[in-house]
């Protein structure tokens, strides 16, 4: 025993985090929710990089503490670019801005879906001409990277979801499909005989990107028309075309902005966004932005009818006109696994 050491003490109350096992703190580090990790990057450089590491994800990974971290693709201004944003967790969000899209053109309109911690962005177009490329952001490290493009160029409003670890697209101005394989790098024809009607949607209707269930071999997506906004369906086994989808009625009070229809997990529910603006008294001027969020299960209760359930509703972030400069848009979003 030193002459420092009390006799009370003993030589593992000494003992730093650091002597620990390096698998050791990574198992306690990864149980710390995300809110708490730019307090802790400040305690040493060594938290700073253990927090930013892969190892970390990794661990979050097997052990299931991964939380749900929200992507919003901004447009602030009339004459401003685009930007990626992400929405910090915790009661305080603020947008963080992501790095610049780091190649020539970011597509207008692609579809946007995730999976796990990565957001894939689909088609769209390029100087006005459907593309093949497909770009994926890893949310992780916050970093872009290029897949293979596909088999033949998709424009605005393509239908995409992942089955099984693999990338289903269907549509986009095209009535055939395709699938990719991420193990073989690949895309391959996706064999269903959808009608072409079904992809181009109705005249007269702006409709938002579609979402694809696989799992029942439906679509679906948001349509506006007239001043209304609801959601609807189609049946890809059939001819019936696109019908609405029942039980929602009441959901949104005032005609809101549309952005998106997602199924996130792939499964039989689906993630709807909006933006909707609060005006002062003059009813002109814009007062607050609010951009809302709700998860909907769906019942196929016949080949003829889905019915929707709000599982919630919520405004996910709210800004006012200092911050914005005026309205903004919201033309994509997405909600990934860190």
């Amino acid at each position: 025993m030193t002459e420092e050491m009390k006799p009370s003490e003993s030589p593992r109350a000494l003992l730093s985090f650091w002597s620990l096992p390096n698998d050791v703190a990574l198992n306690i580090l990864a149980r710390i929710s995300r809110i708490h990790h730019p307090s802790l990057s400040l305690v040493s450089k060594r938290f700073k990089s253990i927090l930013s590491s892969r190892e970390l994800d990794v661990t979050r990974t097997l052990m299931d503490k991964t939380e749900k971290q929200i992507y919003l693709y901004l447009k602030f201004r009339r004459h401003t670019k685009p930007c990626w944003f992400a929405l910090t967790p915790g009661p305080d969000q603020k947008l963080k801005q992501l790095p610049s899209f780091p190649y020539e053109h970011h597509p207008d309109s692609p579809t946007v879906v995730s999976s796990g911690s990565e957001i894939y962005l689909i088609g769209g177009l390029v100087n006005h001409r459907r593309s093949r490329r497909v770009f994926v952001l890893d949310c992780r490290c916050q970093k872009w990277r290029k897949l293979p493009e596909m088999r033949v160029p998709r424009g605005s409003y393509a239908a995409a979801g992942f089955i099984d670890g693999k990338l289903y697209v269907l549509g986009g101005r095209e009535s055939s499909g395709e699938v990719y394989d991420p193990k073989s790098g690949t895309w391959e024809p996706y064999m269903m005989n959808i009608q072409k009607d079904v992809m181009l949607g109705n005249f007269g209707y702006f409709v938002t990107n579609t979402c694809f269930i696989a799992e029942e071999k439906i679509l679906c997506r948001v349509v506006n028309h007239l001043g209304s906004s609801f959601l609807t369906w189609c049946d890809l086994g059939d001819k019936m075309g696109w019908r609405q989808i029942k039980g929602l009625e009441g959901l949104f009070p005032v005609p809101p902005d549309f952005v998106s229809v997602a199924s996130p997990e792939g499964g039989r529910r689906l993630t709807v966004w909006w933006v909707s603006y609060q005006k002062e008294d003059d009813l002109v001027l814009v007062s607050e932005i609010e951009i809302w969020c709700a998860e909907i299960s769906f019942q196929l209760r016949s080949r003829e009818e889905v019915y929707g359930v709000v599982e919630w509703s919520k405004v996910l972030h709210a800004m006012n006109r200092s911050e914005t400069g005026g309205v903004i848009s919201l033309l994509s979003s997405a909600i990934v696994n860190l």
